[in-house]
């Protein structure tokens, strides 16, 4: 098998819990490898809830839309193991809980422990991503099934997802990793100016397919989303770590949504 299949089935099994094959090769040449799909991963997480979506609303058109997005919410996480609403969490009680000093928030970054204000930001994010979902479906949705306006769910339940994981990739190359062993580290190798503006590229194209009407906004807004949270690392602890990439892409995922939503 080729290194390329390894890399697909490494970001699988390192950003979901969608059952995967045993890896043969978990090698530093796969792991850099794995970051080129991590958007793909996002097309299979947004699909999940898009056949999720459709064979609810086949099961019945009637569905209450507003049970409907906080079960794509609970299955996003499901999917995902809450992996970056962990990041989430670990970030924002350090930046509050760090005061300023880098050693500090790097050390309560680590505590697997959350406090409450990784709690808030955690039910926040999710109170956002439910709300914006709601909205989506209410915009989309007409009387018969049939009917719905599947390009713009498209554009949220699939492009999202590939947007937010893409900007792990753009962190990456532009911002120093932290940790010497730290969860991503094996990552770093894979990220390079070209893979940037090449899955850039290639997202933009998407969204001007998906979404015609709002393509130029989401697109600056994705960018402006990841470039705040590369400012705010810098400033803060000097770049990056795993566990505020993870914030970043949870951050995306309930902005961006809301931003199509509104």
């Amino acid at each position: 098998m080729s290194r390329h299949w390894w890399a697909f089935w490494y970001a699988v099994v390192f950003l979901t819990r969608i059952p995967a094959p045993y890896l043969k090769r978990t090698d530093d040449q796969v792991a850099a490898t794995s970051l080129l799909y991590y958007p793909l991963v996002g097309l299979l997480i947004g699909g999940c809830l898009l056949m999720l979506t459709l064979g609810t609303l086949f099961y019945n058109g009637e569905a209450n839309l507003l049970l409907l997005a906080a079960i794509l919410v609970t299955a996003s996480t499901l999917l995902t193991g809450a992996l970056h609403l962990d990041g989430l969490a670990d970030s924002a009680d350090a930046w509050v809980g760090g005061l300023g000093d880098r050693e500090r928030t790097l050390a309560i970054m680590k505590d697997p422990q959350s406090g409450p204000l990784g709690v808030a930001a955690v039910v926040l994010a999710l109170l956002l991503q439910t709300a914006a979902l709601y909205a989506l479906l209410d915009k989309a949705s007409s009387t018969y099934v049939k009917n719905w306006d599947w390009l713009l769910l498209c554009g949220g339940l699939l492009l999202v997802p590939m947007l937010a994981r893409a900007s792990a990739i753009g962190l990456l190359a532009t911002t120093p990793y932290v940790r010497a062993n730290g969860l991503a580290s094996a990552l770093v190798a894979g990220a390079s100016y070209r893979r940037v503006l090449l899955i850039g590229g290639v997202l933009s194209l998407l969204c001007a397919a998906l979404l015609p009407a709002q393509a130029l906004f989401i697109i600056a807004l994705w960018i402006t989303i990841t470039a705040a949270a590369r400012q705010m690392m810098m400033t803060r602890i000097g770049g990056c770590t795993g566990d505020t990439i993870g914030a970043t892409i949870a951050a995306q995922e309930a902005l961006l949504l809301a931003a199509i939503a509104l």
